[in-house]
């Protein structure tokens, strides 16, 4: 993630968004209403049908959009999907993507709005083999740091907030998969906690991790995004409360049996891309970590807390992306979701 998982994983790079926007009112729109039938959503994933949305698929299945009145339909993403221009066109209703991705569009003169949060630990993390472990940041002085192109200038970002001179590590440019780690090449390499720990272990190569989370670097991923004038507009913007409220309730689900989840998510929603189900449970279990967090224990899932808040709009100007809460950030939605409690 800056690590979007897209950008982690395919290095996917900015688009202009300003002439997206200018079309908005020609494209076809994410969401219609009907007098009789449930109403018609598009929900732009950022990712492929696998667990990282179980929480959503789980939603879908136990028919909690249904309830909401809502036809909702998941779009899978994928390494080419670049979700932004979705909605600003309003071909799509709400979006997943990761916070400094979306406040780079918003630069780019995109009006978009996050709503709420899944993933409220950066699942971005430094992994070691547990039989030379790297324990903590300033263990990996003097040492060689494996790291794809687009995580160099988060590496660099990170090593300062933490007064590491990022010239006393060595970065040894690689791609994603972590077999340079296990031949030697490097002694430490930058990953996603839920997915190249988890290929090697399966492999039987334990290994050793921690967050960049750990350090300072707030980028919240997974969040939903929605245009301002979805949120203007008051059918749209009731529409996008049910969907937000449904999701929560899939959350809340999925996390309760991550084994089930991965199960669902296996057989019916990633079906066609013929995931492996102890690999989708091992990964379920570890998102875990990063989307029930204590914040999100205390406030409810997605919630974002207005310390979370200043936390990643402290990150993106670290890294020398202009944002502020203000403009960023609308928890008015979750308020109206959760309505004073803390679980639905």
């Amino acid at each position: 993630m800056p690590v979007s998982r897209r950008a982690f994983l395919s290095g996917v790079g900015g688009v202009s968004l300003l002439a997206a926007g200018a079309a908005l009112s020609a494209c076809s729109s994410s969401s219609t209403t009907s007098a009789s039938g449930p109403d018609k959503v598009n929900f732009q994933l950022g990712w492929l049908a696998n667990v990282e949305n179980m929480g959503l698929f789980m939603a879908d299945h136990a028919g909690y959009f249904r309830d909401e009145h809502l036809d909702v339909t998941l779009t899978p993403g994928g390494p080419s999907v670049v979700v932004e221009p979705l909605v600003v066109s309003g071909k799509a209703l709400v979006g997943l993507d990761s916070v400094d991705t979306i406040a780079k569009a918003r630069n780019e003169g995109a009006a978009l709005k996050i709503v709420a949060a899944t993933m409220q630990i950066n699942p971005t993390a430094i992994m070691s083999l547990a039989s030379a472990p790297v324990n903590t940041l300033k263990d990996l002085v003097g040492k060689r740091l494996g790291v794809q192109q687009s995580g160099v200038e988060i590496m660099k970002t990170v090593f300062k907030a933490n007064g590491i001179d990022p010239a006393s590590v060595t970065l040894v440019p690689v791609q994603f998969d972590p077999s340079p780690l296990v031949a030697g090449d490097c002694d430490a390499f930058m990953s996603l906690l839920v997915n190249q720990p988890i290929q090697l272990d399966l492999q039987g190569v334990q290994t050793k991790t921690f967050t960049l989370n750990d350090y300072g670097y707030n980028v919240w991923a997974d969040v939903l995004l929605a245009h301002e004038k979805t949120l203007a507009d008051k059918a749209k913007r009731a529409q996008l409360v049910k969907v937000v409220r449904a999701t929560v309730r899939g959350w809340q689900d999925a996390l309760k049996d991550t084994d089930a989840a991965a199960k669902l998510v296996v057989e019916k929603y990633g079906k066609s891309l013929n995931l492996d189900l102890k690999a989708q449970q091992k990964t379920a279990a570890a998102f875990r970590s990063v989307i029930e967090t204590p914040d999100a224990a205390s406030n409810g899932l997605l919630t974002m807390s207005p310390e979370g808040i200043a936390a990643n709009i402290a990150t993106l100007n670290s890294l020398g992306v202009k944002a502020t809460a203000q403009e960023l950030f609308d928890t008015s939605v979750l308020s109206e979701v959760y309505a004073g409690k803390t679980r639905l």
